[in-house]
């Protein structure tokens, strides 16, 4: 399968279809309520948008694949969610320890609740929720340079064009040999 054409709901697709109706209905809200009130509900389609993207990643950087092979870390990134990001090992940068890998969303949450809210009919959100791309394992240094280029919390020209900018080699699961 091409890289481009993969998207998160290819491997939960229970997960997503679960958090469809929460989704939508906070986008609704968001829409309708005063100003005043949304915020607060915002907050709340972050955390929805974090528990649905946060089942399992869809992508491992090459860097991050050839760190686990030189230490010899026998583990599958591929079944660790973020809470599990130090099995993969650590880095050391200004004498403070950091896990060596970052989870990693392929549109930040913030790009993809404010693309989610300006989307009025309900179907077009559910598609706009199945074309999520999901999370990708970068290493630290990847992300480091990731947000130096300015594509912390926005990707122009879409998260594989800011990936290949930042030298990122993404690897999709159903090309992984472990």
């Amino acid at each position: 399968m091409n890289i481009e054409q993969t998207k998160h709901i290819d491997k939960n697709k229970t997960l997503v279809n679960s958090f469809i109706s929460i989704i939508q209905s906070y986008v609704i809200e968001i829409q309708n309520a005063p100003e005043e009130n949304k915020k607060a509900l915002k907050g709340g389609l972050d955390i929805a948008l974090r528990i649905l993207t946060g089942s399992h990643a869809s992508y491992v950087s090459q860097k991050v694949l050839d760190h686990l092979n030189e230490k010899n870390i026998k583990v599958n990134p591929f079944d660790l969610i973020w809470e599990q990001r130090n099995l993969m090992g650590h880095v050391e940068i200004n004498n403070r320890k950091y896990s060596m890998a970052v989870w990693e969303h392929t549109i930040p949450i913030k790009q993809f609740r404010e693309e989610l809210i300006k989307i009025k009919d309900k179907d077009l959100i559910e598609k706009a929720i199945y074309q999520y791309p999901g999370v990708a394992w970068i290493s630290r240094e990847e992300d480091i340079k990731l947000n130096k280029l300015g594509f912390q919390t926005k990707r122009p020209g879409g998260f594989l064009e800011c990936y290949r900018q930042a030298g990122i080699s993404l690897i999709h699961e159903q090309n992984y040999c472990f």
